[in-house]
Parts: C-alpha cells; sequence; structure tokens
C-alpha cells in the first residue's frame, strides 16, 4: 500500500514537472541566462534589394525576425551557425537587428547598404482626369524615390507594385486642356520627365445596374446540340457553386462545327440593357489544365450574332480558353463588337466549340454566366474551407440539410444563444491583399452567402479601421439583424464607402484585415441564433442577381 501511495506521489510530481515545461512564453524581462543569437559576418554588406545573404553567427537557428528599422528580411532558411535571409526592396541603410524566440536582441556593428535597381517608366498615362489619380507602368516602379506633378511632389495611391504605380494628382492645380509633366526620381537612376499630357474632364463612375443570371446550371437550362459531327459529351457536374456545365470531347474539332449552345430569352420577355453602363458577359471556368472553348451569342432585332474571346481582354485567350482551377472572367460586349448591347435584346446565350482547339483533346466547364455592368474584378477574402478565427465550425456540405447552393466543398457556421449586443459570440478574420485602386475606381462591393438555417443570426463586418453593420439602406431589410433566410442559401451583395461613416479611417488601396464578429444584435436576448456563411468576395459589380442597387 505505501509503496502504491509512494508511486502515486512520484507520478504526480513528475507529470506535474512535465506539464509546467511546455508551453513557456519568454519575455525580455525573464530573469534565467537565455541564449542570445549573435551576427559575425554578414556574406554582402552591399546587396542588392531582393536578393538573399548569408549572416553567419552562434544560436541562428532560434532567430524568429532580421530587420534594419522597421524593415523585416524574409527568413529563407536557418541552422545552428548561418541564417539565409532575403533584402527587402523597400530598405534603407543601418545595422541588422535579430531577435530570437527567447525575445533576446542583437544589432550588429556592420551596416546594410543596399543597392537598387534603376526604376524606369515605359508607359506613361495617355491622359490625367483632372482630380483623379494617375497610373504608370514601368520597370522597379515600387524603387522610385519621389514623383512631382507640374513641380509639385505627390503622394502615392494605394499599393506600388514593381510594374505598377498610382499616383494622387488632387491639390495640384490644373485645367481641362492644358498639358501637365510628370517627373520621377528613382531611388538609383537617371530622373524621367514625360512628355506633356492632356488634362481631362475626370469620368464620372456609375451604379452598376442588377446582375442578371443567365445559367448557374442548377435551375432547369435547355440545351440544344449544334451541327458538329464529331463525338462529344456533356453534362451538369459538381462546379464552384452548386452544378456547373461540362463539355468534352477526345479531340477538338476545330471550327467545323457547334458542339451544344444554351439560351436564356428572359421567359419570352428578353433582356433590356439600354439603361447599363458597361454590359459584360461574367461566368465561372475551368479546363481543368486542358483547353476548350465557348463564346457568347446575342440574337437582337430578328438577327444572331457570336464574337470571340482573344488576347486583347487580358486573359490570354486565343480562340480557346485555358485555365488549371475555376477562374472568374468579365467580357466587355460591347468592345467584342455586337451590333445591339445596349437595347432590347431577344435572347444572350454561350454555344461551345472548337475553336483553335483542334486534334487535341476538349475539355471546358462552365458556371454562373451572368450580365454584369461593369467587370467583376474579384479578389477573394475568405472561402470558408478553412478555420479562420475562434467558435466558427467548418463543416461539409450536405451534412446540415441547408437548401440551395453555398461555394466549394465546405462553409463556416455558428450556433448560440442571443446575448443582444452585451457579449460577442465568435469572430473570424483574415488578410486582404490592397484593392487595386483603379481597377476598383467604381467602387467596391463585399459579397458573401448566408444561411439563417430555421433560425435567426447577425454579425457585424470588422474591417480593422472601422466597423459595419447591415441595415435597411442596403436592400435586404436587415435591422441589426438579418431577415431570416428559412434554410436557404442566399447572396449578400454591399457596396462599401470606404472614407465615410463608421469606415472614415478604412483604406483598402493598403493590405487589410478583415473580420466577422458574431453579435446578437437586435435578436431578442435568449433566442436561438445560426449563421452559416461562405464565399467573401470583393468586385466591383453586384454578385447578388435578385438586388436591384438604388
Amino acid at each position: 500500500m505505501k509503496k502504491n501511495i509512494i508511486k502515486c506521489v512520484l507520478i504526480a510530481f513528475f507529470s506535474a514537472l512535465l506539464y509546467n515545461c511546455e508551453d513557456i512564453t519568454y519575455t525580455e524581462g525573464s530573469d534565467i541566462n537565455l541564449p542570445v543569437s549573435t551576427i559575425t559576418e554578414i556574406s554582402n554588406e552591399t546587396p542588392f534589394v531582393g536578393t538573399e545573404i548569408a549572416l553567419e553567427g552562434i544560436n541562428m537557428n532560434y532567430v524568429t525576425s532580421v530587420a534594419v528599422g522597421p524593415y523585416t528580411f524574409k527568413i529563407i532558411n536557418k541552422s545552428d551557425n548561418s541564417i539565409t535571409v532575403e533584402v527587402p526592396r523597400q530598405i534603407e541603410s543601418g545595422p541588422i537587428t535579430i531577435v530570437n524566440k527567447y525575445k533576446r536582441t542583437f544589432v550588429s556593428t556592420q551596416f546594410i547598404k543596399p543597392q537598387f535597381y534603376a526604376a524606369k517608366v515605359t508607359a506613361w498615362p495617355v491622359n490625367i482626369q483632372k482630380g483623379k489619380p494617375f497610373l504608370l507602368t514601368g520597370e522597379n516602379l515600387d524603387l522610385i524615390k519621389e514623383v512631382k506633378l507640374n513641380g509639385i511632389v505627390v503622394s502615392a495611391f494605394g499599393a506600388t507594385t514593381s510594374s505598377k504605380a498610382s499616383y494622387v494628382s488632387a491639390g495640384v492645380e490644373m485645367e481641362i486642356g492644358e498639358f501637365a509633366t510628370i517627373e520621377i526620381t528613382p531611388k538609383t537612376g537617371d530622373k524621367q520627365t514625360s512628355p506633356g499630357i492632356l488634362v481631362v474632364k475626370p469620368t464620372n463612375t456609375y451604379l452598376s445596374k442588377q446582375t442578371l443570371m443567365l445559367f448557374d446550371f442548377d435551375a432547369p437550362f435547355n440545351p440544344e446540340k449544334g451541327d458538329a459531327t464529331s463525338p462529344f459529351t456533356y453534362a451538369t457536374i459538381d462546379g464552384e457553386y452548386g452544378k456547373a456545365l461540362e463539355v468534352k470531347a477526345a479531340s477538338g474539332n476545330g471550327w467545323n462545327g457547334i458542339y451544344l449552345k444554351v439560351e436564356n430569352n428572359n421567359g419570352g420577355q428578353g433582356y433590356d440593357l439600354s439603361a447599363y453602363n458597361k454590359p459584360h458577359i461574367t461566368f465561372l471556368v475551368n479546363t481543368a489544365g486542358g483547353e476548350g472553348y465557348v463564346q457568347p451569342i446575342i440574337t437582337a432585332g430578328g438577327g444572331t450574332n457570336d464574337r470571340h474571346f482573344t488576347g486583347a481582354f487580358g486573359y490570354g485567350d486565343d480562340y480557346k480558353i485555358k485555365t488549371a482551377n475555376w477562374e472568374w472572367r468579365s467580357y466587355d460586349l460591347e468592345k467584342m463588337g455586337f451590333p445591339v448591347v445596349k437595347g432590347k435584346i431577344d435572347k444572350i446565350g454561350i454555344q461551345f466549340r472548337g475553336g483553335n482547339v483542334n486534334g487535341t483533346p476538349f475539355y471546358i466547364a462552365v458556371d454562373q454566366v451572368m450580365i454584369t455592368d461593369g467587370p467583376l474584378t474579384p479578389t477573394i477574402g475568405w472561402e470558408c474551407e478553412t478555420a479562420a478565427g475562434t467558435a466558427w465550425n467548418i463543416v461539409s456540405n450536405g451534412s446540415a440539410g441547408l437548401q440551395g447552393y453555398n461555394q466549394g466543398a465546405k462553409y463556416a457556421s455558428l450556433t448560440g444563444i442571443s446575448q443582444g449586443w452585451d457579449s460577442k459570440l465568435g469572430q473570424a478574420s483574415w488578410n486582404v491583399k490592397a484593392l487595386d485602386p483603379v481597377a476598383y475606381a467604381n467602387g467596391i462591393w463585399i459579397n458573401f452567402l448566408l444561411n439563417t438555417g430555421n433560425k435567426e443570426g447577425y454579425f457585424q463586418f470588422d474591417f480593422g479601421q472601422g466597423w459595419m453593420h447591415f441595415t435597411k439602406s442596403q436592400g435586404y431589410g436587415d435591422d441589426y439583424k438579418f431577415v431570416p433566410t428559412a434554410n436557404k442559401w442566399v447572396w449578400r451583395s454591399i457596396k462599401l464607402a470606404p472614407g465615410e461613416g463608421d469606415l472614415t479611417k478604412f483604406d483598402p488601396t493598403k493590405d487589410f484585415t478583415m473580420g466577422i464578429q458574431l453579435y446578437g444584435g437586435n435578436i431578442a436576448k435568449g433566442t436561438a441564433i445560426e449563421v452559416n456563411v461562405d464565399s467573401f468576395i470583393f468586385t466591383t459589380a453586384p454578385l447578388d442577381p435578385n438586388l436591384k442597387p438604388e
């Protein structure tokens, strides 16, 4: 008995000892003798930005951070006595500071004196819209030191890349019809001065008209075989959102006939696009690494016309399409050359043909074929395939019996009891790359799929620099609580107003963190709530075909 007691005491003692040795948090104030990582040699003290250098020293395998002032190096690999890092493109001269996992800091006696590649503008803007940002394209533009417009220093507008950089023109005195000059000073190399650039009247932005869903392939549709005589097959398959339409052939038939076409006449009423600003055909496409082809067709005024997808639209098409996976595409119908776009249209559709896929395997699948007022310009936020926060569960499709379709194979779900505004029930957050201010000049929409099951639900957006709530003014009837979706998946498309209201400090032209925080909101305390979400995506036109923007 005594031996058993001693044995139990020893087991408990060693268990406690092992437990207390786990997950130790080290701080600068720790009073034990913790290892310091030190640099003894730098392989290159005058490296070019973007290149790799090696730091030799002691305890280098413990290093967690390498920086010169506020400029952080990317750690490539490390060992006991060496660490390889990549020199950031934005950096100044100075000593290297390293911090290790024990929070011990070391500052080198050697100074890094970086070298920069010459920045060069290869295309000046054709014109400058008065008061609006202008775009420079070229090489190493993120290494520009200063830009002047008519002799006035102007600041960058949004994120700058090596090939593109936007700058503000607001605040610079310019008259419409006059010519302005731009001068750039790179960090190294010669200055460049533009020729005279015409100042023009700013183009007005517009509020996108209602998005029109032509085919989601979950609702009934009527495929019609064409005149192609070579063998092919078609079928509905699992797409990115619900079902998709797949067409394939062992050997593409080139221009020898149409495989299949699908058209929509809007229940016999046709479509009136006369009030639309920039009608685009928008869809998801996937050729799974192979090649296929599809083209739009429009029937209007008694005639049917087709047009083609070529390299002119920025996707690399050449009368054939190639993707590795699902991709969003948007094509300007007027620029495609259709004789009738902004007017009364009898039918809009798509047709599949070999095109420039001739004698090689043909494969293509499409989903979510729509007419959008302007290009979609999608930026993915959170697809809800993996967790992005506490309390939210990642659920496989079909496990909860929700109706309709969501995106991908999974979605995020959270249930609880409303506490009103007293306490947060769960949150999720994710990083979003800066939204190109030129691409998103016409506005930013945040879209997501929502399903409240058979209950009520609510959450609020957190953009890091401001909150956003769901109210009746957004077109859905939400009032700090979602209108129940009755177990169905529905879209929410909300136009953001950065710089206004609660989003006064929100700057989407720089990388930001976005989050959702679940509260009961205006749902009565004690009420069971449920929120299922999927596919958070930023666009320049709304994805919800049921929303009528006003």
